[in-house]
């Protein structure tokens, strides 16, 4: 049989097969979609500000949730995310961060096919502490400065003389370890580098999920200035210069370590600031060889700061007498380390983090400005230095209190308090900063293709 008789026999036997091969014919599903608690295919929820909320979602397709500002949704593996997500149909329940927005509210909108659900979302007060919170966080600098003061270096002082060794500081160093591992991170330690034995940073580390080898850093430095340090002589407390800063570190770490990201978040309190940035520098130098910084946020004298208002009349210092004269309280984040064109993303997610999810509404009394600019005045000066994109945050509450406070005894939790008008104003200004801070910190993670000039 040749080869052409061949092929119409297995011809012949393969035709009563062929309606094996017919396409499949298509099932289309209608949508049935509803969100608990909303009535029909619009209505309005009410959701605490600062706090999380959770959606309940039936759906017989996969949906997508698209969160208006001041939002940021969780994925199904719990890190949080800028802008809309779809889910499957099987995922009942979706996460939402919200912010502690000065907005009224915001908006929702939930798709599936054709069908969708507009939410109208209104803020209301949350009845307990925040996520992240300006009271939880004046607690801290109140315990900070009436139980850990005298946090100068170990090698502090002209001529090499040193404050008590540095003994108040490395126990306070100790102590702030062992309240990071409370907050749960996944490794804590007090830095003994073998070349510079006295630069004793504490570093919280909470391994990112996907890129952990890329570190997105927040930190303050921790010693205070020493006695004789110019050019006000030092001081015991360093409430402005730089527990403030610290406190805000502390705020920021008690939230990140419970967090999910895709890169690592590390929390720090620096050693040394006072003696020339040896505790940072000293960090970047002694990074892993296959470890890159994301990004740095640096929090130095933050006491004063919107929506802090200034005070209308003198205040005196309970320490040395002097009168303070209302000033401006003004704040200003700077940014540096990366190229141009990732310098203007940064300043784009400050004014994302600023205007739009916060809403804030600063005046000519408590002004915020952002802007692109290099200063070595700050531990953020050893990461821009190295090549890693940095914000730095600074509101030292204008030139005079600046002048008046720095390295100075007068720099005192009881008179930077006075000067916010109270308590009650200094925890104000803590919960602008970290909220700032954390909406910046999640926009980070996001971000693609994001480096600083070390990659070029």
């Amino acid at each position: 049989m040749d080869l052409r008789a061949l092929m119409l026999v297995a011809l012949m036997l393969m035709t009563p097969l062929s309606g094996c091969f017919a396409p499949e014919e298509t099932v289309v599903v209608d949508p049935v979609l509803s969100v608990e608690g909303i009535d029909g295919a619009n209505g309005t929820l009410q959701v605490e500000r600062g706090m999380y909320h959770t959606l309940t979602i039936d759906s017989n397709v996969d949906y997508t949730v698209t969160p208006g500002p001041s939002m940021f949704l969780q994925d199904n593996g719990g890190t949080h995310r800028v802008g809309a997500l779809t889910y499957p149909a099987s995922t009942t329940s979706v996460t939402l961060l919200v912010l502690d927005s000065e907005a009224a509210g915001t908006n929702l909108s939930v798709t599936a096919g054709g069908a969708m659900v507009w939410i109208d979302v209104v803020f209301v007060d949350a009845s307990t502490l925040m996520l992240v919170d300006g009271e939880r966080a004046y607690e801290t600098i109140d315990m900070l400065t009436s139980q850990h003061n005298n946090r100068w270096c170990a090698s502090a002082g002209p001529g090499g003389i040193n404050h008590e060794g540095g003994a108040a500081y490395e126990a306070a160093a100790e102590a702030m370890a062992l309240k990071m591992w409370d907050f749960g991170f996944d490794h804590v330690e007090v830095t003994r580098y073998p070349d510079d034995p006295d630069q004793l940073n504490v570093v919280g580390y909470n391994w990112g999920n996907v890129n952990p080898d890329e570190y997105i850093v927040i930190g303050g430095h921790f010693d205070i200035a020493y006695a004789f340090t110019p050019p006000s002589g030092g001081t015991n407390e360093g409430a402005n210069d730089d527990t403030s800063g610290s406190t805000v570190s502390l705020e920021m770490g008690q939230a990140l370590a419970q967090m999910e990201f895709d890169h690592t978040v590390v929390q720090a309190l620096w050693a040394c600031e006072e003696e020339g940035l040896l505790g940072s520098l000293a960090y970047v130098a002694n990074l892993p060889e296959n470890v890159s910084v994301r990004a740095y946020m640096n929090f130095d004298m933050v006491a004063l700061n919107y929506p802090i208002v200034p005070l209308t009349e003198p205040i005196i210092d309970p320490l040395t007498g002097d009168i303070f004269e209302p000033t401006k309280y003004d704040w200003r984040i700077s940014i540096a380390g990366a190229s141009q064109e990732n310098m203007e993303r940064m300043i784009g997610m400050v004014t994302s983090t600023i205007v739009n999810d916060l809403a804030y509404t600063p005046t000519e009394g408590n002004p915020i400005t952002w802007e692109i600019a290099e200063s070595c005045a700050s531990d953020h000066c050893a990461f821009f230095s190295a090549g890693y994109p940095t914000f730095n945050f600074f509101s030292p509450g204008g030139d005079i209190s600046f002048w008046q406070e720095w390295h100075s005894p007068s720099d005192t939790l009881e008179f930077m308090t006075a000067k916010a008008g109270g308590p009650a104003g200094m925890a104000s200004g803590f919960n602008s900063l970290v909220w700032s801070s954390m909406d910046l910190f999640i926009r980070v993670d996001n971000a693609e293709n994001f480096h600083g000039t070390w990659k070029e």
